[in-house]
């Protein structure tokens, strides 16, 4: 029997408290509150374990009971979860601000307590493994350029692809340097900016040269477009551009991620790029029309 190939995602495990309504300020307003498990890396890691790719996850949480939610619930979707529990620290979460129309605006703590550091990074997490994927949540806070950069060394020294999430436009513009982030991801198979984090990248307002420019740090850049799709660009080959597939839109909220998860997917069962992006389409257009992130 042929073995499965195998996704390792390393990252950010926290609770999203999706808030569904229009805010009225300073008084009380109607709406939903819901609580799910989250985090880009660990979404991708549970919409990868759908398909025929086994998946493990790495990620950080404290020693609470929400923590040891999010760990049996993301194991609960098959994959296999390897956690570090910080002693005496809260598992973090999410807020997640749902408009009207499924648009989200995150309020995302990035307290170091519960962030990878260089010191936790294993290499044994690498046994195996066919893929590394890794978001900007890991690389932004205190001490995570130095984790990063380990984990992306221990996968190059083993000659395994990665890709990255730059994650979030805001965090990239009023971080660190954009030069930093782009010498972090430079080294990337796959680099899944969101449009409004492709122009913050390079300048470019127009998603397929802003791809075409981030060839410069990858073999292919995925611009993800939301309600238009998504646009790809890779070394000596076509460029490709696909319409969102239809869905009724609930809740935008790891659409990103589950377009990742099923282009990596893909790529891993050794599918095409134009395979791979519907895909990504597919995955994305389910999540859409859910409640949570996964």
């Amino acid at each position: 029997m042929a073995t499965r190939p195998r996704l390792l995602c390393i990252g950010d495990l926290n609770a999203d408290i999706a808030i569904t309504g229009e805010v009225t300020p300073g008084s009380d307003t109607a709406g939903t509150v819901e609580l799910a498990a989250g985090g880009s890396a660990a979404n991708v890691a549970a919409g990868v374990a759908r398909t025929d790719v086994s998946t493990r996850f790495v990620g950080v949480v404290g020693d609470d009971l929400l923590g040891t939610f999010l760990i049996d619930e993301l194991g609960g979707h098959g994959v296999e979860v390897q956690s570090i529990r910080r002693a005496g620290v809260s598992s973090r979460a999410i807020a997640a601000l749902v408009g009207v129309t499924g648009d989200r605006s995150m309020v995302s703590d990035l307290s170091t307590a519960t962030v990878l550091t260089a010191a936790d990074v294993d290499a044994e997490w690498f046994d195996g493994v066919g893929w590394l994927h890794l978001t900007a949540y890991s690389w932004f806070p205190e001490g995570g350029p130095e984790a990063f950069a380990s984990l992306i060394k221990l996968a190059e020294e083993r000659s395994i692809p990665w890709s990255v999430d730059p994650s979030s436009a805001q965090m990239l513009a009023t971080g660190r340097s954009v030069g930093a982030a782009l010498k972090a991801f430079t080294g990337s198979a796959v680099i899944f900016p969101s449009e409004d984090e492709a122009e913050v990248l390079t300048g470019l307002s127009d998603p397929v040269a802003a791809a075409q420019q981030l060839l410069d740090i990858a073999d292919t850049a995925v611009v993800t477009r939301g309600p238009d799709g998504a646009v790809l660009v890779r070394r000596d080959h076509t460029t490709l551009s696909a319409p969102a597939h239809e869905a009724i839109v609930v809740n935008a909220l790891g659409c990103g991620d589950a377009f990742a998860a099923g282009f990596i997917a893909s790529r891993l069962l050794a599918r095409d790029d134009e395979a791979s992006m519907d895909a990504g389409l597919a995955a994305a257009a389910r999540v859409v029309e859910i409640s949570t992130a996964r």
